[in-house]
């Protein structure tokens, strides 16, 4: 599963603006999720973009990277996957 990292998203953009404008681009979307702080419900300005295409990734960054969305300049990386569960599995419990 290929998933982009976008950061200096506009602070009031919604999923579906986001997916929009990915997808204008010619970039196929599986799912598009701004992280949003629970309390205020306003984006910290990144968020997560799946493309249905794996192949498509480096296509994909070079296309995004650099352009702008409402006077916002979006810097467009591939998201890093995290392992489940690996810093406490190395710890020691004590006996």
């Amino acid at each position: 599963m290929s998933k982009l990292f976008l950061v200096n998203i506009p602070y009031n953009c919604s999923d579906r603006e986001l997916q929009e404008w990915v997808e204008s681009r010619g970039i196929n979307t599986r799912s598009i999720r701004i992280v949003r702080d629970l309390v205020a419900g306003v984006s910290p300005a990144f968020g997560y973009v799946e493309l249905k295409d794996d192949s498509q990734i480096q296509e994909a960054i070079s296309v995004l990277n650099g352009k702008r969305m409402r006077n916002q300049t979006i810097t467009v990386k591939e998201a890093q996957v995290q392992g489940v569960g690996v810093g406490r599995s190395l710890q020691r419990r004590p006996a």
